[in-house]
């Protein structure tokens, strides 16, 4: 039979329509994975739709997807079984493992999603959409879309909101996961309220400074604030004055941007800098290095994804050579 040819195909399979109400989301089904539009129309294109010969390179039918996809299902249902608190042996995430990925939950989420309305086929396969291979198929196709364009994580969250959905074996999932993230967070720490230094509080004495006489009779019933020993004493407190406090991008601090500290420290020392730039490696994975040039003179010199972080390590470098510290 030519599937190319609309005219050779029996009435009745042209005719053929999928009148399946769609489903409702409820207010707890996590909303579907964005998918581009480049990759969406591989995700929704069946293999039926390839001509003779051809491949999916080609054509760009769902076929590799869809080996993706199971592959990254099955881990991703892993992952949060191992992850699962209390913790379940070996054999325990198989069978759990197995339930989740049943052939009914699959049909419930490709329902769910409507995500057989949205397959392109040949309509002699439009019957066989149904079935459980086919239902396994077009779910594994999209999360190899969703895996392809946003990554194992965004895959991870997704199935882990729609296990924790059901009424399955996963049940429960969310409570145990945040009581073991709790378990593995540090306490809070404590701040120590410390006593002032000695020094704050005793009176200081001059070796120079004549030991006080005994009071008299009559200094002795003096009010306190009318006594000779005080009033000698008091002027001699002597409290020193506050540290200096250290310079927050001094290197004790290295965590702290660099770059602003350097090129002021240069301008007022009146030094010329200079940061020449390179790129190399691909578009979308290459690297910058960024040089740290004063006075004609190599300081520094970094390395990064971004230039910004480049040339924050130069200056870094630089300024630990410069000894302004």
């Amino acid at each position: 039979m030519d599937y190319t040819n609309p005219a050779a195909l029996p009435s009745t399979q042209l005719q053929l329509k999928r009148n399946r109400p769609p489903a409702e989301h409820s207010g707890q089904d996590p909303p579907l994975p964005k998918v581009s539009s480049d990759l969406v129309l591989q995700v929704f294109t069946h293999i039926s739709l390839r001509r003779a010969g051809g491949s999916a390179e080609e054509y760009g039918d769902n076929e590799r997807l869809i080996h993706l996809g199971r592959l990254v299902l099955d881990a991703a249902v892993t992952n949060i079984l191992f992850n699962k608190r209390p913790i379940l042996t070996t054999q325990e995430i198989i069978s759990e493992r197995e339930a989740a990925l049943s052939d009914n939950l699959l049909n419930k989420w490709v329902v769910m999603y409507r995500l057989r309305q949205k397959l392109r086929c040949h309509p002699d396969f439009l019957p066989s959409l149904e079935d459980p291979k086919e239902t396994h198929s077009i779910f594994c196709a999209y999360v190899g879309g969703v895996y392809a364009e946003n990554g194992l994580e965004t895959v991870q969250e997704w199935i882990s909101h729609l296990l924790i959905g059901q009424d399955g074996p996963a049940l429960g999932l969310r409570s145990s996961e945040q009581e073991h993230r709790q378990s593995i967070e540090p306490p809070p720490k404590k701040v120590k309220s410390e006593k002032p230094p000695p020094y704050l509080s005793t009176p200081i004495f001059f070796a120079s400074q004549p030991p006080p006489s005994p009071p008299t009779d009559r200094q002795r019933h003096l009010p306190p604030h009318m006594h000779p020993s005080l009033s000698i004493q008091q002027p001699l407190q002597h409290v020193p004055p506050p540290m200096p406090l250290p310079n927050p991008l001094a290197p004790a601090q290295p965590n702290l941007p660099f770059l602003p500290l350097f090129n002021q420290t240069a301008t007022q020392r009146r030094v010329a800098v200079e940061y020449p730039a390179e790129f190399s490696g691909p578009p979308h994975e290459g690297r910058w290095t960024v040089r740290c040039i004063v006075n004609g003179i190599q300081k520094g010199m970094g390395t990064g994804p971004s230039k910004q972080i480049a040339k924050e390590e130069a200056a870094r470098q630089a300024y630990y050579a410069m000894g302004w510290t």
